[in-house]
């Protein structure tokens, strides 16, 4: 019997749902050439927004100088390994993010890396960032490059995550190689003619330039526990109407999990 009651306690164990966050706030970097950020309001917001969903898990920071690329891509990847189906992944970056266009890293960028890793794709700023050109290439988190093969990993285990990145030029972030000639906010194209992930959603601050808090003070007022994703749409556009910098919305099903789950 004592032997029946431990394999019964095991299978519940295996059964139950968790939730995985991270959430990553950049204020200050380490290069006195990167201006400085106000994320306080931010975090508040994204911690705000995980007590809506019901977050029952694991929650990690990474503040500033914790920040760094080495700690930011390590906790995605241990995260792609342990999620299970009907797991719950919540990430939120808050921080610097430029593209080969960016007026000040630009010019670099496109000097110093490939072209298949640059074009067409977000990268984000870690509190390592060195913005010399000979320290660009390794320094910077490149979607394409670095972050997609972790949320391919997640995307085929669960179908309940939420991605932000609440940065300049995140709108490709999260991905790679999207069209121009789409309309944003709605659906991105990108080269298979998918966006590609089935799960996953991602929310992006801004195609170029984005003002600092905004995002995560207008997605704060429009998730509650029981959004669904079409109302999280309907609600940002409103509030985002008047804005220059729209965000945009994305995911591969009209009505992803995550939301009023």
């Amino acid at each position: 019997m004592k032997r029946l009651l431990i394999i019964l306690l095991l299978i519940s164990t295996t059964l139950v749902a968790k939730d995985y966050a991270l959430i990553v706030a950049i204020s200050k970097y380490k290069s006195s050439n990167i201006p400085s950020l106000n994320t306080k309001k931010d975090i508040q917001h994204y911690e705000s927004i995980l007590k809506k969903m019901n977050f029952k898990g694991s929650q990690w920071h990474l503040n500033d100088e914790e920040a760094t690329k080495f700690n930011i891509l390590k906790d995605i990847k241990n995260i792609s390994q342990v999620i299970k189906k009907d797991d719950r992944f919540f990430m939120f970056f808050t921080g610097h993010g430029t593209d080969y266009q960016d007026g000040d890293f630009g010019s670099k960028i496109q000097e110093t890396l490939p072209e298949k890793y640059f074009l067409n794709t977000g990268m984000l700023l870690p509190y390592d960032f060195n913005p010399k050109k000979s320290g660009i290439a390794d320094s910077i988190i490149i979607g394409k490059r670095d972050l997609r093969k972790y949320f391919t990993a997640i995307d085929k285990k669960t179908d309940r995550a939420f991605i932000v990145f609440d940065a300049c030029f995140s709108e490709n972030s999260s991905k790679g190689e999207p069209k121009s000639n789409i309309t944003r906010f709605l659906y991105i194209d990108t080269y298979n003619k998918t966006y590609p992930y089935k799960n996953i959603v991602y929310i992006g601050a801004s195609k170029t330039q984005a003002r600092s808090g905004k995002l995560s003070t207008v997605l704060d007022g429009c998730i509650g526990k029981n959004t669904s994703f079409l109302d999280l749409k309907s609600c940002m556009n409103d509030k985002l109407k008047k804005s220059p910098h729209k965000a945009i919305v994305l995911s591969g099903s009209d009505e992803p999990m995550v939301f009023g789950s």
